[in-house]
């Protein structure tokens, strides 16, 4: 009967004891990492989370766990990074910053890429490391930047956009970004304010004669229904992060600090080079269902200097330097 008694005691004990994962060390604790964005599961932002998400557990031991949420689950995009400032939710993957830190709009900045190389020598590069670090004043802390949608176009049922003239009195949709409205005054074109989930229906009736977007969203969104022309221009290029909380970061070992860093920043190389396919595959169906012009290295150029007072208002206002304009040129051209 003793006996009995005391195997009861053991196995009771046994099943009492926390569950250690392979190759984690007994007594660690499992840090949960979890990781809202807007997407749907079949995007690049999606699938480079998942191996983001293998990476971090391989490399942690399990001592870090990671679960995504997809498709807004947790909130929008602007409710999910409140969650992330104040601490309640590990991880965010999106692309609006000026809620981050208002120096990201550095970015967004008219034709300050040549192209999709030049961005990528950028957002990988010591600069970029440096510069979101303006997000920890408001309890943020960025591990990696990639691309949203690669470079931005213009859309709109008048006529092809080859000059800034061609902007002057079209009533273009904007989302609510400044950069993206000023650029668009600057231009000569009328911005309207149109929700994202609406603007088909905007472009449709003619509440908006155009729009602005990568080939991704255009295609995805099917405006090309409903519009007529696409213009190559490639006027603007959108960054994207991944936010944690600054404190939560900092509570980390030094030695998962370090595995999450290099994780974030291979799956957002992983990201871009996904959604590069993406994009190609979204240019042929606007192509095969729109008119399609693409603006000479000439016609660039006369845009460029048309939106030289956009830089102006920026650095006149504070947010970047003319400095800091010339040493992301020098980045992109590899020099």
């Amino acid at each position: 009967m003793k006996r009995l008694i005391v195997l009861v005691a053991v196995m009771t004990t046994l099943l009492c004891l926390p569950l250690v994962a392979e190759g984690q060390q007994e007594g660690q604790e499992t840090t949960v990492m979890k990781i809202g964005h807007s997407f749907a599961e079949n995007t690049s932002r999606h699938q480079s989370l998942l191996s983001f998400k293998e990476n971090v557990e391989a490399k942690t031991n399990g001592a870090i766990t990671v679960e995504i949420y997809p498709s807004a689950q947790l909130g929008k995009e602007m409710e999910m990074m409140e969650q992330v400032k104040m601490g309640s939710l590990e991880g965010l993957r999106c692309g609006p910053f000026e809620d981050a830190a208002p120096e990201l709009l550095i970015y967004t900045m008219p034709f300050l890429f040549s192209d999709m190389d030049a961005v990528h020598r950028v957002t990988r590069s010591d600069f970029t490391r440096e510069l979101v670090k303006a997000t920890e004043k408001n309890g943020l802390k960025v591990l990696a930047v990639g691309d949203s949608g690669e470079f931005r176009q213009f859309t709109n049922n008048a006529h092809p956009i080859t000059k800034p003239e061609d902007l002057k009195g079209l009533k273009m949709r904007t989302p609510p970004m400044e950069s993206i409205v000023k650029i668009m005054e600057t231009l000569g074109g009328n911005p309207v304010s149109v929700p994202f989930s609406e603007t088909y229906m905007a472009l449709k009736t003619g509440v908006a004669d155009g729009e602005e977007n990568p080939y991704t969203n255009i295609d995805k969104m099917k405006f090309y229904e409903v519009q007529k022309y696409l213009s190559v221009v490639n006027y603007q290029y959108h960054a994207e992060m991944l936010y944690v909380p600054l404190e939560w970061f900092n509570n980390l070992s030094a030695e998962n600090q370090a595995i999450l860093v290099e994780c974030a920043e291979e799956h957002m190389i992983l990201n871009d080079e996904l959604l590069k396919d993406e994009s190609l595959a979204s240019y042929k169906v606007l192509e095969a269902n729109m008119d399609v012009n693409v603006i000479s290295d000439a016609e660039r150029d006369v845009f460029i200097e048309a939106v030289q007072p956009v830089y102006e208002y920026y650095i006149n206002k504070g947010t970047f330097t003319q400095a800091d304009i010339d040493e992301i040129r020098k980045i992109g051209a590899g020099i």
